[in-house]
């Protein structure tokens, strides 16, 4: 019983040092909140499922340690992988995850990231799935439980192990530090801590955006797809991008806007189906819980704007219109590609007419209701500007129209 209690510290402790992820201290910080959430009203039923999940993280940090490392050992030629990131920008529900689907289709210009391949960032793990047929199962699995309110987040964010999914999902599953946590620890004191990336300590910033970039070069290597674009979405955490562009000087931006109004009337119902898929309970019950989510919205609708207007160089940026996008697909990621200077395929244009027609006969299957904030004025100042400059780059430069609150969301 000694010697087997003394592997078990002997490993945790080399786990802790070796490991390329978590962040530690998010980890400590979710028990933490976990344990004292009774003032807040959190059900024990739901404080059991975060324990579990917690738990579940730990017993297979050792595990993920290790395949970290069989990848150096076997795998070291993936890191010389060149990267070039093409990074899709904007708010949620502003159509990022239609753009950035539709886009990851033409794999002989880009290559994007399934759910399943930031869940397990391995090369060692995913050449064992990709070789069996229990990979084929794990990618039909809904992310989303099935259960009524699990459906209602599924019809708003359709979201497969094989989906192509955002960098978020990356930091949020790995490295516990992501806006994304939120859904599954909803407790307005946590938010600040679990989601400020500038706030911690310069090393971890770094080690997290290096290993993020290890991550993409294994994808890349995994797929042969040394020459192709690394096609990124992070709509929910760019206080990262001045660093991301300091890490790539050459990269670009796809900046995709939407009336605030109606992306955080759309963004609220998500939030709220997510969460209590995730958790059981409604988090609008919860004391703080909608001014928390509301005030960091906001301050990054701004951390946006000074993005584009002070940090991003104009002639790195691809601005592009949510309304004109779920109306005129195939002529947006025309635009796309003109300013890219690349020329879509005929096959791939082809697909793009099928889709537009999809689009117009599509049903959304949920309803919201648009959410006015004062506070958000500057942003929508800032999306009409980006749209002038969108409709400016259209060939026959159509009048901006109004942003359409029916139109489906992504």
């Amino acid at each position: 019983m000694k010697l087997l209690l003394a592997a078990f510290i002997i490993v945790g402790f080399l786990t802790a040092i070796l490991a390329p992820f978590p962040y530690w201290p998010t980890y400590r910080l979710l028990w933490r909140s976990v344990l004292h959430a009774t003032h807040q009203g959190i059900p024990w039923r739901t404080r059991r499922k975060q324990a579990l999940f917690l738990t579940r993280y730990a017993l297979f940090a050792p595990f993920y340690t290790l395949f970290w490392y069989l990848d150096e050992l076997f795998f070291p030629v993936y890191r010389q992988t060149p990267v070039h990131p093409i990074f899709i920008i904007g708010q949620p529900r502003s159509g990022t995850t239609l753009l950035h689907r539709t886009l990851a289709a033409d794999d002989r210009t880009f290559f994007a990231i399934r759910h399943i391949e930031w869940r397990y960032p391995f090369l060692t793990v995913q050449k064992i799935l990709n070789a069996t047929r229990f990979a084929q199962h794990l990618l039909q699995r809904n992310y989303w439980p099935d259960t009524e309110i699990g459906r209602q987040a599924a019809r708003m964010h359709p979201n497969t192990m094989a989906d192509w999914e955002e960098d978020g999902i990356f930091f949020e599953e790995r490295f516990l530090h992501h806006f994304f946590l939120f859904l599954r620890f909803p407790y307005p004191e946590i938010l600040p801590l679990v989601d400020k990336f500038r706030e911690l300590p310069a090393p971890v910033r770094q080690r997290m955006l290096h290993t993020h970039l290890q991550v993409i070069r294994k994808i890349a290597y995994l797929r042969n797809r040394p020459h192709a674009f690394y096609l990124s979405k992070e709509v929910t955490s760019h206080s990262k991008f001045p660093e991301l562009l300091a890490l790539y000087p050459d990269a670009r931006f796809i900046v995709v806007v939407r009336n605030a109004a109606h992306y955080m009337g759309s963004l609220f119902e998500l939030m709220r189906a997510s969460t209590a898929s995730k958790t059981g309970i409604d988090p609008t019950t919860i004391p703080g819980w909608t001014e928390a989510f509301i005030e960091r919205m906001q301050c990054d609708s701004l951390r946006l704007v000074d993005l584009c207007r002070n940090i991003i160089p104009s002639e790195q940026q691809i601005p592009v219109s949510y309304a004109y996008l779920f109306t005129h697909i195939r002529e947006t990621v025309e635009v796309i590609y003109a300013r890219l200077g690349l020329a879509p395929s005929p096959d791939f244009l082809a697909s793009l007419d099928e889709l537009d027609a999809h689009q117009k006969n599509r049903e959304r299957g949920y309803v919201y209701t648009d959410l006015s904030l004062s506070d958000f004025a500057d942003f929508d100042q800032f999306v009409a500007q980006i749209e002038q400059r969108f409709f400016a780059l259209l060939p026959n430069a159509p009048a901006v129209p109004t942003d359409l609150s029916t139109s489906a969301d992504h």
